[in-house]
Order: structure tokens, then C-alpha cells, then sequence
């Protein structure tokens, strides 16, 4: 009875030495097998991302040298410099109709007539916001539009050309609130903001009729159609 009793106390076979059954090694080489796996399908998935990477880089610089080769090939007035803004892509400088020379200044002769005869700094602010604006929207009616916005801001006319402001600000509604694509009321470079005193004393020196009864306003629309009186005789001489 003793001796059953021992046999029973032993149990189940006990592993030898701590080693793992056949059943887990099944199981450790199966994930092993998975593991490497899983990282080659990972470094499968990245290299493909990678070459789909460099073939839109490289589709891209393609497109890109295209549209160049296309634009090159256009009138000079109709290049687009590569983008879709338009001129945007080109240098100001470089841009047909540009105001600017290579040098940076004004090219004086390519201004507006009144500019002509006008101080440095009003060529300079004119040309200079010309070309950005030209950059930018691609058209010389817009260009021309923001440059005269522009010089509004630092001069106003007087006759037959433009003379600084004492006070730096815009003339008229169009050059204050005004963009490209709003036609506000303008007073022809006459600064309709300025005090009536100061409009009298223009009105005085262009030798405006009745301008002592005048209104601001009237003497505003005076000096607009003296002004360009002014500049209309100075083209015949």
C-alpha cells in the first residue's frame, strides 16, 4: 500500500532541466515566423512609399520644366512665369511693361505724362507699386490703378503734375477704401480730404474763377477740371 501511495505522489512526468515542450516551441517558432513577417511587409510597404514619393517629385520637377518650356514659347506679354497667379512668378523687373529698371529707379520715360514732371519720390512710388501690382494681378489697368492709389497717398495733383502732401493719407474714397475691383468716385489726384483752406490756396494759384463763394466740394470739382486743363495744354507744348 505504501508503495502505490509513492507512485501516486509522483504525479505527472516532470520536464527535465527546465525545457520547454514540443508544443511551445511550436508556438515560439510560429511567432518568430510572424514577426519576421510583419517587418518585411513593413519594409515592403516603405519602400513603396518611398518610390511613390519620388515618382510624384519627380512628376512634379517634369510638369514644372513643361509649363516653363510652354511659357518661354508665349508672346512676352502673355508669359505666366510657371504659375497659375499669373506674372506672380516673374521678377517685377522682368515683366513686360515694368516701370522699374534694372538699376531700381523709375524708368521716367514709361511714366504717365503728369509723372513726368513730377519729384523723384512720386516716379519712384508710382513705378515701384506698378510693378508689384503688375506681379500680382497681371493686368496694366489694374497696375496703373493701384499705382495712382498709391501716389495719392504721398502727393496730390496741382496743374499739370504731382506735388508731396504735408500730411501722409489717401485723396479719395477709391484710393482709401477702393481695391481692383471697385470703381469708387475719384477726384483726379485732387486731395477732396484735405481742409478747404488749403483747396483755396490751389484754387488761387491755378487761377480758378469765383473760388472765394465755392464750397470744399465745388472747389474740389474746380481744381479737378483746372488741373486737367493744365495737364491737357502741357501735352500740346
Amino acid at each position: 500500500m505504501a508503495k502505490n501511495e509513492s507512485r501516486s505522489n509522483k504525479g505527472p512526468k516532470s520536464r527535465k532541466n527546465g525545457k520547454k515542450s514540443s508544443r511551445e516551441k511550436s508556438k515560439l517558432k510560429a511567432g518568430s515566423r510572424r514577426a519576421k513577417t510583419r517587418k518585411a511587409e513593413s519594409r515592403k510597404a516603405s519602400a513603396k512609399k518611398a518610390a511613390k514619393a519620388q515618382k510624384a517629385a519627380k512628376d512634379r520637377k517634369a510638369a514644372k520644366k513643361k509649363a516653363n518650356k510652354r511659357d518661354n514659347s508665349r508672346p512676352a506679354g502673355k508669359r505666366t512665369g510657371g504659375r497659375a497667379s499669373g506674372a506672380s512668378g516673374k521678377r517685377a523687373s522682368e515683366l513686360a511693361g515694368s516701370k522699374v529698371g534694372k538699376s531700381g529707379k523709375a524708368k521716367k520715360s514709361e511714366l504717365p505724362s503728369t509723372l513726368q514732371r513730377s519729384d523723384d519720390k512720386a516716379q519712384q512710388t508710382f513705378a515701384e507699386a506698378h510693378d508689384a501690382a503688375l506681379g500680382q494681378y497681371g493686368s496694366e489697368e489694374a497696375a496703373h490703378r493701384v499705382a495712382f492709389a498709391a501716389v495719392k497717398h504721398t502727393h496730390e495733383k496741382v496743374g499739370d503734375h504731382w506735388e508731396p502732401k504735408e500730411e501722409w493719407g489717401p485723396s479719395d474714397k477709391q484710393s482709401a477704401e477702393g481695391s481692383v475691383d471697385t470703381d469708387y468716385e475719384t477726384a483726379g489726384g485732387v486731395d477732396a480730404n484735405a481742409t478747404r483752406a488749403h483747396l483755396y490756396e490751389l484754387a488761387t494759384r491755378l487761377r480758378v474763377p469765383g473760388r472765394s463763394r465755392m464750397s470744399k466740394a465745388e472747389l474740389v470739382d474746380a481744381l479737378q477740371k483746372a488741373n486737367d486743363k493744365e495737364s491737357a495744354r502741357a501735352l500740346t507744348n
